[in-house]
Formats: C-alpha cells, structure tokens, sequence
C-alpha cells in the first residue's frame, strides 16, 4: 500500500490513534475541550429556539409580560454560556494546553532516550523523527481541536434540525439532503485541495531553504565569495513559478465542485424561501417559524462545510499522524539486563563482529582489557576503533560474538548502571548552551559541586582559560540563548568535554581522539595530566596520532575492522608492521614541519 496515500478511514484511524495517545497523556484537557464543543454547538439549536417562541409570541398577539419570558430565559441562557465561554478560553484552556504541552514534551523526551543509536543510522526514520519532534504537539492539538469543532458542528447541526422537525418535518428533510449533498461534493473538492496542498510544500520547503541560505550566518561567507546566490535566486524564480502554476491548476481543478455546490445551495435556499414564503401568507405558519427556517439553512450550510473542512483537515494531518505514530511505535532492540555491575575488573571481547546496515565493520575481534590498563586503539579512517567503543557502551549491539564485563555477558547488566561505570568522550563532543559547571557536569549545578568541577576542569587542562572567562565556571557558553555568552575554541571546548569524564567516578575512561583539537603543547600537557588524574583507572584511548600511544601498556592496531597487531609500542616498533608504518610517517611528518 503506498504508504503517502490518504484514505477517510485512514485519517479516522490515525485521528483516533493520536486523541488516544492526547488521552492518556492529558485526559482533562480532551474531555474539557469535547464538552466545550458540545456546549458551543448546542447554543445554535437554543438561538433558534428562543427566536422562534420570541416571534411567536410577538406574531400571536401575546401580552407584553408573556414575551418578556422567553427573552428573559434567552438572556440567562447567553450569560451563563458566554460565563463558560470565557471562563474556558480565557482561564482553564490555557493552562491546560500549557500542561498538555509539557507532558507531551516530556512523552516525547523520553521516548527519544530509548531509541536505538541505529535509529539515527536510517535517513528515512530520522526524517521522520525530526518532523515528529517538531510537530508532534502541534498535530496532537489541531486534532483536539478538530475534535471539538466537530462535534460542536455536529452538536449544531443536530440541535437546528431537531427544532425543524417541530415546525416543518418536509422542510427538515430538504435541507438535511441539501446539506448532505453539499457535503459531499464539499469533501472530494476538498481532497483535490489537499492533494494540490502536498504538491505546493515542496516548492514551500525549496523555497523555505532559499529564505534559510540568505538568512544565516552560516552561509554569509558563501553567498559573498561564490557564485551560489545568484543559482539560488534562479531557483526562487523556479520555485515561484512553479507555485504559481500549481495553484492555478489547483483551483481550476476544483472549481466545478465548487460551483456545484454554491448552485445547488442557491437552488434549494430559494426554493425553500418560496415555499416558506407561500405558507406564511397562508397563514399556515407563523412569522417565527418563517424566521427561523430562514436562518436554520444558512446555519446548517455553514455547519455541514465546517464539518467537512474538519475532515479534510484530519486527512492533512494523516500523514504527518503516521510520523508521529512510528515514532512512538519503535520499541528499542537493546534492553537492559538485571545484574548490578561491580567495580571494573576486566573486559573482554570474544570473536566480535558487527556490521553496519549490512556493511561489515568489525570482523572477529577478541581483545581483553584488566583494571588498571592503558589501552590505546589505532588504526586510519573506517577500520572500526569508535564502533568498538559505541559496542563496549551498548550504544550498539553486537551481531556475533560476546562482549563479557568482569566475566559476565553486559547484556545481562542494568544499562543505566553499566554506563555509569564507563566515561566516554567521543571525538564529535558537544557543549551546551549552559554555563561551564553545567557543563561540566552535565546536569544541574549546586554550590556543593564547585571544587568537583574546578579539579574536573584543572584536570582537562583548562584551568588557564578559566581564569579569563567573565563569571567562571558560571559563564555562560555559546550565544544560543545569551548575546554575552562565550564561545570556546575547538581545542577548549574538547578540555570542557574531558572534564565530564573528570568530573563523574568512572571505572572505566575511553577517550576517542582526546587531543585532535589541540596543538602538540596542549596535547602533551593533557597525555600528562591523564597520566595522573586517571592513574587508578582503567583508560582505552583512540587515537590517529600516535604521540599519545608511547606510554600505553598495549596497542591494537585495526586495519579494515580486523585486529591485526598487538602489543607495547617498542614492541610494534620491532614487528615492523603497520602501526610500524604509521609511527615512522607521522614521526617523519612531524619532522618535516618543525625543519621547514
């Protein structure tokens, strides 16, 4: 089935879904906003009730005192309603979409803390899991929304016609086939609307980026040193065009529907009119019940399209609802185990191979690290060292093969539990827009932690930059969010991210490229510093160069997701194999430059 096709049991099925889901996540605000609805819609069927009893009265010739009662009931009915009206908008839906908001935020928050790392390796989830993140609040609202509106057009609707049928049965009947007709003409030019709607947004996005380049910074220099703008400015006129001639065609296409169905309101409103019109004089009726039917058409026409645009907006959103519904459909595959972990002994690999998307990474490793190790991974570009670390965290699992902790397969471990055994810093490290303590410890900060995260920072190295920082460890970093926040260098922000691993009691430390972003100095001045603050510890690094590999108690070198060679670094020195190889030219490099 393609799955962009859009079907009314489709965006019925997928509406329900998502107000199941807005339900269980904030079951007044549903309820509340049904009822208001309802409330809304049944005020029409009183308006005409009341006006017919008012005209009524008046047309019979009633005293003065007898029409004063239904105006009187007329006027406590609206006070009460516009009471609950404001009382709801104004005060209680408010609130209520605030803490609506808040849970599904925290819904979605959550469920993004159980996905897969390999959820993110697929284009097409991730697509999806973005729009998801993005819109998932805005589509579980609108269908509340539509909800509401619904049954108040149905409320309306239902409640006008009930009051028809006590004055006119015949005339009831016309104008509920009348609006039924209309209603479904109304529907399909309403789905030629929406398929035009989904042709046009990809001229929007295309035109959404354009708008996008010219306005960021990150494009600045771009647009000024090449001849991209100009392309771009092309393809807007591309875009527009195009645009112009999908709505041109989008509206010719409906427009026979659409004059259908104002003709044939037109037809039967006039006929309905004459025929009204006939009876009064009559005097079959009296001038109330000429008023009301009157009015009751153009409320029921009113109602009917509004029932219909409701559809037709449920049937917009059941594609995005699909999005949303995978994305809280996806049950993660790695699962924690029950087995609390005791202190770092050992870690083994046993014959260990895992591929990505098919692609084979990793091609039977076994390695053993023990406590208190130096380990260094190393090996160019794509031979798998950070996949080994990512399978070490359950970050991944492996697709043959074991990985043991102390003896025991991890996957019988707490997953929570066994990570905080284990710090990693990866080489793609973020900061925060936060302040530096938070930073540091990534989480809140209290004035109890301040030595922590100062030993954590002069750790890292970072303790001369700190001195320089506006407010100290209470600077705020980046200007996401503060126009006098500081912006770190490559180098000082990787110091930031060794901290962390300062900062918590790990067993087990892995740095993967701990130094790429710092100059020889600052690297050698780091390696010295691990080599001090972590010597109780077990540390696996990664590492292209291999300065920071001398010292390590034993090296493997990968080559093409295979271990090839281990051992001490004289050791592989004398093997005069790859890593051999690779020494000699960065040593060889390194010199070069210093001579030049």
């Amino acid at each position: 089935m393609n799955k962009n096709r859009v079907t009314l049991i489709n965006s019925i099925k997928n509406s329900g879904h998502i107000l199941s889901l807005a339900f269980k996540t904030s079951p007044g605000y549903v309820i509340c906003r049904a009822l208001m609805g309802l409330v809304t819609g049944m005020k029409h069927g009183f308006e005409i009730y009341f006006t017919s009893m008012v005209l009524n009265a008046i047309d019979r010739g009633e005293s003065l005192a007898q029409i004063l009662q239904p105006i009187c009931l007329m006027a406590l009915f609206w006070a009460l309603y516009y009471l609950i009206y404001h009382l709801y908008w104004n005060l209680l839906n408010a609130r209520q979409k605030l803490d609506f908001q808040h849970r599904v935020h925290k819904k979605f928050f959550h469920k993004a803390g159980e996905l897969d790392l390999a959820a993110y390796d697929s284009p097409e989830f991730y697509n999806d899991f973005i729009y998801a993140m993005r819109n998932c609040e805005a589509v579980m609202v609108r269908t509340n929304d539509c909800l509401g509106d619904m049954i108040r057009s149905i409320a309306g609707s239902t409640s006008v016609f009930a009051v028809l049928l006590t004055i006119k049965p015949m005339i009831a009947a016309l104008i509920l086939g009348v609006a039924a007709i209309n209603m479904v003409f109304r529907y399909f030019k309403n789905l030629i609307d929406y398929k035009y709607h989904q042709l046009l947004q990809e001229q929007y996005r295309k035109s959404w980026y354009i708008d996008r380049f010219f306005s960021l910074a990150d494009f600045a220099k771009e647009i000024r040193l090449t001849g991209v703008a100009d392309n771009l400015r092309q393809e807007h006129r591309r875009v527009v065009d195009d645009t112009r001639r999908l709505t041109v065609k989008g509206n010719q296409a409906g427009f026979a529907f659409t004059f259908i169905v104002d003709l044939l309101s037109f037809v039967s409103e006039s006929f309905i009119i004459l025929y009204m019109s006939k009876l009064l004089f009559d005097g079959s009726i009296l001038v109330g019940a000429f008023a009301i039917t009157i009015q009751s058409i153009w409320k029921m026409n009113n109602m009917i399209s509004d029932i219909t645009a409701q559809f037709t907006k449920l049937g917009r959103d059941a594609l995005y609802i699909d999005k949303v519904r995978t994305f809280f459909a996806t049950e993660p595959t790695i699962r924690s185990g029950e087995r609390v972990p005791e202190p770092f002994r050992s870690l083994e690999l046993k014959n260990v191979s895992f591929a990505y998307q098919d692609k084979p990474v990793l091609k039977n490793v076994s390695l053993r690290i023990e406590q208190g190790d130096r380990i260094a991974i190393v090996g160019y570009n794509g031979a798998g060292k950070t996949t080994l670390i990512k399978l070490i965290l359950r970050l991944y699992d492996v697709d043959g093969g074991e990985i043991l902790y102390n003896g025991h397969n991890i996957k019988e471990y707490r997953l929570d539990l066994l990570r905080q055994r284990m710090g990693a810093v990866f080489q793609d490290y973020r900061i925060f827009a936060a302040t530096v303590a938070e930073n540091v410890l990534a989480d809140r900060y209290t004035s109890d932690q301040e030595a922590l995260v100062l030993q954590a920072l002069s750790d890292s190295t970072f303790s001369e930059k700190l001195e320089t920082l506006p407010n100290g460890i209470h600077t705020e970093l980046t200007r996401e969010f503060y126009k006098d926040g500081t912006d770190l260098s490559g180098g000082e922000a990787q110091k930031i991210a060794i901290a962390r691993v300062f900062a918590h009691k790990n067993d087990l430390i892995i740095m993967d490229e701990p130094s790429s972003a710092l100059d020889p100095m600052a690297e050698y001045q780091l390696n010295q510093s691990i080599a001090k603050n972590a010597k109780e510890k077990t540390v696996i690094f990664i590492s292209h160069r291999l300065s920071t590999t001398r010292r390590s108690d034993r090296i493997y070198m990968f080559e093409n997701g295979t271990l090839t060679e281990q051992g001490s670094h004289n050791q592989l020195i004398e093997q005069n194999g790859s890593y051999a190889k690779m020494f000699n030219l960065q040593a060889e490099n390194y010199r070069s430059n210093v001579n030049q």
